[in-house]
């Protein structure tokens, strides 16, 4: 069985320019344009073919035009929706760490997308927490319970687990 693709409409003119070209035999029509040095004028089937198919190209190439920028426009559109979404649930509320180990506070504010963590020892001896899990949250900032943007920075100040908060 033989399949048949489909073509564009400026191709097909072109195709029935081409076999009308050859098909005009002996008969000449009258237009205004003169050929050669014979004051009689005759139709070049050819230039009507290859107008009608500028003609043809140029309305496709608007449509084309006009669909590219709807597409663009309701692209544009979707994303400001999408930014705005984002923004919009882009902030958390800050938990109560007070008393909780180190790791598991820190574990829980980046299940709430926040990732911009600083620590510091409570007891004010400048120690590094080398490993988080032995050291309890004596204080934070910013605040529980307050609404804040995931980009806030949150500092947990605390102290090894065997000692008391300040």
């Amino acid at each position: 069985m033989l399949k048949f693709r489909p073509i564009s409409s400026a191709l097909a003119a072109l195709m029935i320019a081409s076999v009308l070209s050859g098909c005009g035999g002996g008969n000449v029509e009258p237009t205004s344009a003169p050929v050669g040095n014979d004051s009689q004028t005759t139709t070049d089937p050819v230039a009507e073919a290859a107008a009608a198919v500028e003609e043809v190209a140029a309305a496709e190439a608007a449509k084309v035009a006009k669909t590219k920028a709807a597409s663009e426009a309701k692209a544009a559109a979707a994303a400001k929706a999408a930014a705005a979404a984002a923004a919009a649930s882009e902030v958390f509320r800050m938990p109560n760490l007070v008393g909780e180990n180190l790791q598991l506070a820190q574990d829980k504010l980046q299940a709430l997308g926040s990732y911009v963590l600083d620590q510091e020892d409570a007891a004010g001896l400048n120690r590094f927490q080398v490993n988080d899990s032995n050291w309890q949250v004596c204080e934070q900032t910013p605040a529980p319970g307050k609404t804040v943007p995931v980009e806030t920075l949150v500092l947990l100040a605390s102290v090894k687990l065997a000692e008391q908060c300040p």
